[in-house]
């Protein structure tokens, strides 16, 4: 979705995103929306959620350190929405 909303963004103008009521993002929709700000396009962003932060943060920090695969990943598993907010809220 976002792809296709970078490239219909004209780079001399200016772009305001309002996350307002926005809770949550996939890491996918948050991996575009770095792209998105880290383009020649003018974005800004407002009324951003913890969530949608901590999301987007994640993207950033993968960015600069190198991949790692660790040998024995915990599983977490999560029966609701609200599951995987918690979980990922408490780191």
């Amino acid at each position: 979705m976002m792809e296709g909303l970078s490239s219909s963004l004209n780079v001399n103008d200016e772009y305001l995103l309002d996350f307002q009521g926005i809770e949550q993002i996939s890491r996918s929709a948050a991996d575009e929306l770095y792209n998105l700000l880290h383009s020649e396009k003018h974005v800004e962003t407002i009324n951003i959620s913890p969530f949608v932060q901590k999301m987007l943060d994640a993207v950033t920090l993968g960015r600069f350190q190198p991949r790692q695969r660790p040998t024995a990943t915990p599983i977490i598993h999560c029966a609701t929405i609200q599951n995987v907010t918690h979980v990922l809220m408490a780191k």
